[in-house]
């Protein structure tokens, strides 16, 4: 009889514990640096996680960051350019379309509810204002993000950019973006 007493008290308690917690945020705007910080031994940079949405440090753990941003040049004596990285085995990043407006690429952005037949490649050259990426994470979840505004700082030593930018993640691991 002592058994069944504690029975209503466990489902209370799992009640209460799944209505506090913290929903996953799916979507949001973030504006990320190519800044290198120094860790002692390494220098580190930061990166989105989208799990964790927001900003996190590629060390101590270099997989936490989905994409990362960064300026250079892509080819030995190329330009510098802005680009944007991922920890991944397969190719993360598809353009999914350049805008001319930034009104043009919020409506293609909202509009952009599902993963098409995309050529992936290992890395986002040419990030640059009013273009749409889907990132393919490592653990083969979908994210969608909008380019708002890019910056270059070349005059320093090592060239230094930043990147606002909104997204969308699909934490299920469906082909479908989440509405806002």
């Amino acid at each position: 009889m002592m058994k069944f007493r504690h029975i209503p008290v466990l489902a209370l308690m799992l009640i209460l514990a799944g209505c506090g917690g913290k929903d996953q945020k799916t979507s949001g705007t973030i504006t990320l640096s190519s800044e290198l910080y120094d860790g002692g031994s390494y220098y580190y940079a930061m990166g989105l996680s989208f799990d964790e949405s927001g900003e996190v440090p590629t060390l101590p753990d270099e997989t936490r960051a989905d994409i990362i941003l960064q300026a250079g040049p892509i080819v030995t004596g190329g330009p510098v350019v802005i680009y944007l990285t991922a920890n991944t085995f397969t190719p993360p990043f598809a353009l999914a379309g350049t805008y001319n407006t930034e009104s043009e690429a919020k409506s293609a952005f909202k509009a952009l509810t599902s993963i098409g037949n995309y050529s992936w490649s290992n890395l986002a050259v040419g990030v640059a204002a009013n273009k749409i990426w889907v990132v393919k994470t490592r653990d083969a979840r979908y994210a969608k993000i909008r380019i708002i505004s890019t910056t270059l700082d070349t005059s320093g030593d090592v060239p230094v950019a930043t990147c606002t930018l909104e997204w969308v993640w699909q934490p299920d691991g469906s082909t479908t973006f989440p509405g806002k």
